[in-house]
């Protein structure tokens, strides 16, 4: 008989299988893979210190930062890279947290960043390539992403998003004001109270805002090539405002309520 038997490797398989999910479940707070020559390491690491300004600097990754009671700040990072890994720091100085990442020159990393803040902690994410989601804050947020997604929710401080390419989505937001920008992309939010002031501008892309309906609107809303539909109480004379503008898209502001879905 020639050949070996088709079970003789299963106890190595299997072994392997073992050994993979046994480091796995042992990368808690450090951990670092080799995968078909991409490279993965996850650190974890809480600051005591009190933060009331967090600041991320990323090039390339996603960026998720969520607020709760709790007082201190956890950050988890999650690196993926060939060859050199990429650069990561963080410093504290008068209040002010920053993390700054950086892939080295000519070669290809990312760099995920899951956040958790005080929940009155100022945010503020600058990220070339990635998205971004914000969730559970009441400080401001400023978000500026070259290309990527921006999601919003539950915010209720001041919003300040850009995006070059990409969207911006935004859920049960009760921000006083609020300005969002894509150059090439959708915007659709849904704020769950009345704002003081929005700004939405695209210069391709459709435009969805959803307001309540219980107080008047100043809406001033333009299409150069697409559809503008307004259907929410306005008035010249009132003092929230609404400014939505495309070169190329749709615009629809409409109530929001019970039966209204962001997109996305």
């Amino acid at each position: 008989m020639t050949g070996g038997s088709p079970w003789l490797g299963q106890p190595r398989r299997i072994a392997g299988a073992a050994l993979v999910a046994g480091t796995l479940i042992a990368c808690l707070a450090s951990c670092a893979l080799s995968i078909g020559g991409l490279q993965h390491r996850t650190s974890s690491y809480t600051i005591g210190t009190r933060i009331t300004t967090l600041v991320v600097t990323n090039q390339a990754g996603d960026v998720h930062v969520t607020g709760d009671s709790s007082r201190a700040v956890s950050v988890t990072e999650r690196i993926s890279f060939h060859g050199t890994a990429p650069a990561t720091t963080h410093r504290i100085s008068a209040g002010t947290l920053s993390l700054i990442s950086h892939c080295p020159a000519t070669e290809t990393c990312t760099v995920g960043y899951t956040i958790t803040v005080p929940r009155k902690t100022t945010v503020r994410v600058t990220a070339a390539a990635g998205s971004v989601a914000l969730g559970s804050l009441g400080g401001p947020v400023t978000v500026h992403v070259n290309a990527g997604k921006i999601s919003l929710s539950s915010l209720t401080g001041s919003v300040d998003a850009a995006s070059s390419a990409g969207s911006i989505r935004g859920q049960r937001l009760s921000s006083t004001n609020a300005s969002l920008h894509v150059s090439a992309g959708d915007i659709n939010v849904t704020f769950s109270t009345p704002a003081a002031s929005i700004t939405a501008t695209t210069e391709v892309g459709a435009l969805t805002v959803r307001v309540p309906d219980t107080v008047q609107y100043h809406v001033t809303a333009s299409a150069a090539v697409g559809d503008v539909h307004v259907s929410v109480s306005r008035s010249p004379a009132a003092a929230r405002t609404i400014t939505a503008s495309t070169k190329t898209g749709s615009i629809t502001i409409e109530p929001s309520g019970p039966a209204s879905k962001t997109s996305g």
